[in-house]
C-alpha cells in the first residue's frame, strides 16, 4: 500500500499501457571505496578547471560588454512548478522598459537546467519554445509507471521514456548551433547534478560538453537527464561510472562561484586593465520557500515523519538566499573592483495549496503557475525580498 501512496501523492498517471513501455535494467561498472577515493581527487581537479574556466570566461564578456556589468541568472529546481519561472522570463521580456538583460551565466538546478538553454539565448522565440515544453508536459515529459519495475530493476518507479524522447527532439543540431553561437560569445550554462557514488555534487559546463558530433548531443541530454532525475522516483543516470541524480539533492539554487573564484575574477579583470564590475545577479525560485501550513496530529509518526521531510526540504530555500545575499555582501566589501548585487523572484507561498500543487505534472496547475509568474514580471514589483525561514512570509 505504501507504494500505491507514493504514486498518488506524486501525481502520476495511471494511463493504460504506460506500464508497458520500455525501461531497461540499469548497472554501473565495478567499483570500491579505494577507486572512488582516486575519483574524488580527480574530480576535485576537474571542478576547479571547470570553476576557473567560468572565471576567465566572464572576465572575456566584461571586457566585451565593455559596461562593467556581468549578468548571472541563477534558475532554481521546482519540478512542474518551472512553468513559473517560464512565465517569468517569457514577461521579463515582454516588459516595455527592456529591462531582461542578455545573460552572461545561466545556471540551473532540476527543473532550471532545463529552462537554462532558452533563458541563455532569451529570444522571444527560444522563451515560447520553453512555455510550450512545460504546457505540454503532462504529456511530453511526465513519467508514467513501470509496473515492473521490482522485476526490471531499475532504481526508480516509473519509465522516462516520453522524456526522454522530448529531450531527443528539443535538443537536437539546429538548437546546439544556436547555444553554440552564444558559447563562441563566452556566455555560459553550468549546471549540477548529485554523486550519490561520492556524496558530492558535480557542475557541468554545457558549453564544454555540447561538441558538433552526436556523441555530443547524446552526452548533453544525459547529463540533463542526471540533472533531473528524482531519486527513488526516477531512475538515476551513470555517468562516468557513477551513479548520478537530481542536483536539488545538493542545493536547489546553483551559485556557482565561491568568494575566493571572485577573487580570482578580480585579479583576471585587473590584468584585462578593467577597473570595476558590477556583478548583477537575478535568481528566479521555480519553488515556493515554506510548505503550506497544516494542522499536524502529535501522536502520528507519519505525520511527524512527513513534515519533517517537507520541512528540510522547503526551508533551506530562505537559508540558501540568505547565504546568497551574504555572498554579495562579502564580494562587495572585501574584493576590490568587484560589486555584487542580488534580487530574486520567488513563486508565491500560496501556490503550494493550489489544487495539483502535490503532482508532479498537472496542466491546470502548471498553467496558472505560467500565468502568476507572466503577470508578477511586468508588474511594478517583480523582485522579492529573501524570506527568513523563521516567519512565514505575507500573502502576494
Amino acid at each position: 500500500m505504501r507504494f500505491f501512496g507514493v504514486l498518488a501523492s506524486l501525481g502520476l498517471g495511471l494511463a493504460a499501457g504506460g506500464g508497458l513501455a520500455a525501461c531497461a535494467a540499469i548497472s554501473r561498472p565495478p567499483a570500491t571505496l579505494a577507486s572512488l577515493e582516486q575519483d574524488a581527487a580527480r574530480l576535485a581537479d576537474r571542478d576547479r578547471v571547470t570553476r576557473d574556466s567560468v572565471v576567465e570566461r566572464l572576465a572575456r564578456r566584461a571586457a566585451a560588454r565593455g559596461d562593467r556589468t556581468l549578468d548571472l541568472l541563477l534558475l532554481s529546481g521546482g519540478g512542474q512548478n518551472g512553468a513559473f519561472g517560464a512565465g517569468f522570463l517569457r514577461g521579463w521580456r515582454a516588459r516595455a522598459d527592456g529591462t531582461m538583460p542578455t545573460f552572461d551565466l545561466v545556471s540551473g538546478i532540476s527543473t532550471g537546467a532545463l529552462q537554462a538553454p532558452y533563458a541563455l539565448l532569451g529570444t522571444t522565440a527560444a522563451l515560447d519554445t520553453v512555455t510550450a515544453l512545460y504546457a505540454r508536459a503532462a504529456t511530453s515529459i511526465a513519467p508514467t509507471i513501470d509496473w515492473w519495475f521490482w522485476l526490471r530493476r531499475t532504481g526508480g518507479l516509473v519509465s522516462t521514456a516520453r522524456f526522454d524522447h522530448t529531450l531527443e527532439r528539443a535538443i537536437d543540431g539546429r538548437f546546439r548551433n544556436e547555444l553554440r553561437t552564444a558559447f563562441g560569445e563566452d556566455r555560459q550554462i553550468v549546471f549540477a547534478s548529485a554523486d550519490f557514488d561520492l556524496g558530492i555534487g558535480r557542475l557541468w559546463s554545457l558549453g564544454d560538453e555540447l561538441d558538433t558530433t552526436a556523441a555530443g548531443l547524446v552526452r548533453a541530454r544525459t547529463l540533463l537527464r542526471a540533472a533531473t532525475a528524482i531519486p527513488g522516483i526516477f531512475p538515476p543516470v551513470i555517468v562516468d561510472g557513477h551513479v548520478h541524480a537530481d542536483g536539488g539533492v545538493v542545493e536547489n539554487v546553483l551559485q556557482v562561484l565561491t568568494l575566493d573564484d571572485y577573487r580570482r575574477l578580480a585579479h583576471r579583470l585587473e590584468a584585462k586593465g578593467i577597473t570595476e564590475v558590477t556583478v548583477r545577479v537575478w535568481v528566479v525560485m521555480n519553488l515556493w520557500s515554506h510548505p503550506e501550513p497544516r494542522v499536524i496530529t502529535p501522536s502520528s509518526r507519519r505525520q511527524i515523519s512527513t513534515r519533517s521531510t517537507a520541512l528540510l526540504f522547503y526551508l533551506h530555500q530562505p537559508s540558501t538566499l540568505t547565504a546568497l545575499e551574504n555572498l554579495a555582501r562579502a564580494v562587495s566589501a572585501e574584493v576590490p573592483r568587484l560589486r555584487m548585487q542580488v534580487r530574486v523572484a520567488s513563486l508565491p507561498n500560496e501556490a503550494s495549496g493550489f489544487p495539483g500543487a502535490e503532482k508532479l505534472f498537472e496542466r491546470h496547475f502548471m498553467q496558472r503557475l505560467d500565468s502568476i509568474g507572466f503577470a508578477k514580471a511586468g508588474s511594478q514589483t517583480p523582485w522579492d525580498v529573501v524570506p527568513s525561514a523563521f516567519a512565514r512570509p505575507a500573502r502576494q
